[in-house]
């Protein structure tokens, strides 16, 4: 058996939440070990759907990878990697990042472009052909990567973060030395130009 991280996809919403029933119903079936349904709406943020009928196993809970992957796509990596529409100023890193190394998280996040829903799932397969008939039966196209890839992804990306976060605050403490010490400079020719007009 191996371990997969996939994203699922279909022509429609209707057609995603119809496909998860059938899958929920026979989940052993096809490998599933965890799954969610997520939406990404029209401004491009990317949340679990409602309802205790959008989850397969632990999907959404801590620890679970697959809520790990479904926050890193849906918060701030995601944005940084410019997948989310809208995404705010500040960033730390930028989508040419995704030439450097994210193309498990960049091919993810693309397979959900907004409006528009996904399942996002763990599984667990010695062979991939009995999902990927199911999802192509109905008209759907599934993104699969080996776990340990994905989790290799994740673990590049916190660091990279981390990095970039360290390199924004010792920017920032530079910034403010040299505004401290141009003040400073600008205080003492001031005095100097009082005590020279005084004089």
């Amino acid at each position: 058996m191996t371990d997969y991280a996939a994203v699922i996809t279909f022509p429609s919403n209707s057609v995603t939440y119809e496909v998860f029933s059938k899958a929920r119903e026979a989940s052993g079936d096809y490998g599933l070990q965890a799954a969610a349904i997520v939406e990404r709406s029209a401004d491009g943020q990317l949340k679990v759907a409602e309802g205790d009928d959008s989850v397969i196993g632990s999907a959404t809970l801590g620890g679970s990878l697959i809520g790990v992957l479904i926050g890193v796509l849906g918060g701030p990596v995601g944005t940084l990697l410019g997948l989310a529409v809208g995404a705010t100023g500040g960033a730390l890193v930028d989508a040419t990042r995704a030439d450097q190394g994210d193309e498990i998280l960049v091919s993810f996040a693309q397979a959900v472009p907004a409006g528009s829903n996904a399942i996002v799932a763990e599984t667990s397969e010695a062979d991939t052909s009995v999902l990927d008939g199911f999802v192509t039966q109905h008209g759907g196209t599934i993104a699969r990567r080996p776990l340990d890839d994905v989790i290799a992804e994740l673990e590049a990306n916190e660091e990279a973060a981390d990095e970039a976060a360290k390199a924004a605050r010792k920017a920032l403490r530079e910034k403010k030395k040299a505004e401290r010490a141009e003040s400073r400079s600008e205080r003492v020719e001031a005095l100097k130009a009082k005590f020279h007009h005084d004089a």
